[in-house]
């Protein structure tokens, strides 16, 4: 009696697990599909597009069609969708049909993908401030080798790095890399005033607030506004474009490790949980 009843609770115990496991990855697929549209938005969204020949993995060329970070991170977001999307079928197909060897080449790929996020957690950590420092300084270069100023019409010549910072400072209201004195050393920023030709600029006009419009598209036709201001350097954003960036991170940085250690826990149970269905094959049977 006490045998059966035993056998029996193990039985239940088995099913609530596989149901457990069918729902953990209906939650790794909708995870994979969010990735997924998430790499595909910064690969087509053109706010990312104008961002990207700043964003370029080598910025000491202007050829817009090098691979950029802003792709390697979106290509990373949609392999990374794929993967979890392909373990959330899976992990689904093994624990309905009751596939048992799909059970442990789940619990190896998931056991993977748990040590490599510990890995990768671990490398951004030890070299995290070498990241930083190496991005500041291909910004300053960039600047320094590359901005020619800001357009004031179609016919002014520009190249999409200059257009990238200025989208950049227009859009985060930031200036220069670090600061607006990161300009000082553009070696081929033609400074001369379009609008009074005796004066020399000392910041671009997108380092400016411009009262009167916050559409980009409409930019050309009030930099006028921004004369004084781009002349003198008064009024001009104090804030460099690296900590504008870090602290558009910042207000999502909660949200994404608080996402990440989610994950990670429904991975560690959804790989516990096949292991287990693994190894007590015998003691369930399908839904």
């Amino acid at each position: 009696m006490a045998s059966g009843l035993g056998h029996g609770s193990m039985s239940f115990s088995m099913k609530f697990i596989r149901f457990l496991i069918v729902l953990l990855n209906v939650v790794f697929i909708v995870v994979g599909i969010a990735l997924l549209v998430i790499g595909i938005y910064f690969v087509k969204n053109t706010k990312m597009q104008q961002l990207r020949p700043l964003f370029n993995a080598d910025l000491a060329t202007t050829d817009s069609q090098n691979l950029s970070t802003i792709e390697i991170v979106a290509f990373v977001f949609i392999g990374i969708g794929g993967i979890i999307l392909l373990i959330g079928f899976l992990g689904c197909c093994g624990a309905i049909k009751t596939f048992r060897f799909l059970h442990l080449i789940y619990a190896i790929i998931i056991g993977g993908i748990i040590l490599a996020e510990i890995g990768l957690v671990i490398f951004y950590a030890i070299y995290e401030n070498r990241f930083k420092s190496n991005f500041v300084n291909k910004l300053k270069e960039s600047i320094v080798n590359n901005y020619v100023g800001t357009p004031i019409d179609n016919a002014s010549s520009t190249n999409p790095i200059s257009m990238s910072w200025d989208f950049l400072q227009f859009n985060l209201q930031c200036c220069g890399a670090i600061n607006k004195t990161d300009y000082m050393n553009a070696l081929h920023w033609n400074r001369t005033n379009p609008y009074e030709p005796n004066t020399i600029l000392t910041v671009p006009f997108t380092c400016c607030p411009l009262n009167t419009t916050k559409n980009w598209n409409q930019l050309p036709k009030h930099m006028a506004e921004a004369s004084k201001c781009a002349i003198t350097g008064v009024n001009s954003y104090s804030e460099g474009c690296f900590d504008g960036l870090a602290d558009l991170l910042d207000r999502y940085k909660k949200y994404i490790i608080i996402g990440l250690m989610v994950l990670v826990g429904i991975e560690i149970f959804a790989c516990l949980f096949a292991i287990l269905l693994f190894r007590r094959k015998d003691e369930y049977s399908a839904l």
